[in-house]
């Protein structure tokens, strides 16, 4: 898993970036420099987010100055494809790449009730009224995460 988590300093970490938040993967939403202290005080980086999996926020303060080495940074690939089926009641999806080929291994993200988050829910019912869609996939950690929907204009 090493080679999927990089080391960032601070100032690489942006807000709407990703990174590792006590070990998950969260997207993040707040990411600001605290002020010090005391005159003598340490650099501190306050981030938080929603886990990128399950949409639990985590939130965490960083010691930038003592034995810091660097921030937990996963690396990410974004991709677009095809909607071509759903299973409402799994979640898993029917892709379609641009090379043609099947991508059957997405799911959508569930709440922890077992439901589908908001974005699984537009999904659903924008395929269930027959729109045609364009998904945009996130793998992270060696899994993939839906992230956007978009009606496929060119379908």
């Amino acid at each position: 898993e090493d080679e999927q988590i990089i080391k960032a300093q601070p100032e690489a970490v942006k807000k709407g970036g990703y990174c590792m938040i006590r070990g998950m993967p969260c997207k993040l939403e707040t990411c600001e420099v605290l002020p010090k202290a005391t005159a003598n005080g340490n650099k501190r980086l306050h981030i938080r987010g929603p886990n990128v999996f399950t949409g639990k926020h985590y939130e965490d303060t960083l010691n930038l100055t003592a034995g810091f080495h660097g921030i937990d940074v996963p690396v990410t690939v974004k991709a677009q494809y095809s909607l071509m089926d759903i299973d409402s009641d799994t979640g898993f999806l029917s892709l379609l790449t641009d090379s043609g080929d099947c991508k059957e291994d997405v799911g959508l993200v569930k709440n922890e009730d077992g439901s589908f988050d908001e974005l699984g829910q537009e999904v659903i019912s924008k395929f269930e009224a027959g729109e045609a869609l364009k998904l945009t996939v996130l793998s992270i950690l060696g899994k993939d995460v839906v992230i956007a929907c978009d009606v496929d204009t060119g379908a």
